[in-house]
C-alpha cells in the first residue's frame, strides 16, 4: 500500500515546486503582451494552467508578480552576459555584448516592453520608484563590470559609462519596437566609438 501511494506524493510535490516558475513564466508573457493594467490574475493563472486562488498563495498581488518576473528577467540578462564572457575573448566581449542587446530587440522584445512597463508604473506610482531604482542598478552595475578594462580599472569612470550606454541602448531599442523598419547601424557604430570599442576585422 505504502508504494501505491509514495510516487503520487512525489508526483503532487514536484508540481507545487514548479508553480511558482510556472506563474513567472506566465507572468512574464502576459504582462509584456497586454501590459501591466490590461493584465489580470486570471489570465496569468490560466497561462501557467493553475487556478487563480493558487496565484493567490504565491503572489500576494499583480505588483508582486510584475516585481518576481522582473528580477528573474534580470537573472537571464546576467546569466546572458556571463555566457558570452565564458566563450568571447576580453579584447571582443563589448563588441559581442552590445550585438547580443541589439538582437535581443527582435528575439525578445517582451524583456524591453516590461522595463518600459517598469519605468511608465514608477512614474504615475510612487510605490514603484524603489522597484525601478532596483532594476536600474543591476543593470547598471553589470554594464560596469563590463567596462572594467576599457576604463583601467576606473570605477567611478566605468560606473558613469554604463548609465550612458544603458540609456542609450534602451533608447535604441525603444525605436526599433516602434519602429522595426528604422535603419540603427549608424546609431550602434557611434555607440561602439563613443566605447571605444573596434569591431573585430571582417575575415
Amino acid at each position: 500500500m505504502t508504494k501505491q501511494i509514495e510516487p503520487e506524493r512525489e508526483k503532487t510535490w514536484t508540481h507545487r515546486a514548479d508553480n511558482r516558475e510556472r506563474l513567472i513564466a506566465a507572468g512574464y508573457t502576459v504582462l509584456s503582451e497586454k501590459g501591466y493594467e490590461a493584465t489580470t490574475v486570471k489570465e496569468v493563472a490560466r497561462a501557467a494552467g493553475v487556478s487563480p486562488g493558487l496565484f493567490h498563495y504565491y503572489f500576494a498581488s499583480k505588483e508582486e508578480l510584475l516585481v518576481a518576473v522582473l528580477r528573474e528577467a534580470g537573472i537571464r540578462y546576467g546569466r546572458l552576459m556571463q555566457d558570452l564572457r565564458a566563450v568571447v575573448p576580453a579584447d571582443h566581449f563589448l563588441e559581442a555584448a552590445l550585438a547580443a542587446l541589439r538582437d535581443r530587440v527582435a528575439q525578445d522584445p517582451g524583456w524591453y516592453r516590461l522595463h518600459y512597463e517598469l519605468f511608465a508604473l514608477g512614474l504615475r506610482n510612487p510605490a514603484f520608484l524603489p522597484i525601478v531604482g532596483e532594476q536600474l542598478a543591476f543593470i547598471r552595475q553589470m554594464f560596469a563590470r563590463a567596462f572594467e578594462d576599457v576604463t583601467e580599472g576606473d570605477e567611478k569612470k566605468a560606473q558613469a559609462l554604463a548609465a550612458v550606454v544603458f540609456a542609450s541602448v534602451e533608447g535604441l531599442a525603444l525605436q526599433q519596437l516602434a519602429q522595426p523598419d528604422l535603419d540603427l547601424d549608424g546609431a550602434y557604430e557611434l555607440l561602439r566609438e563613443l566605447i571605444g570599442v573596434v569591431p573585430p576585422p571582417t575575415p
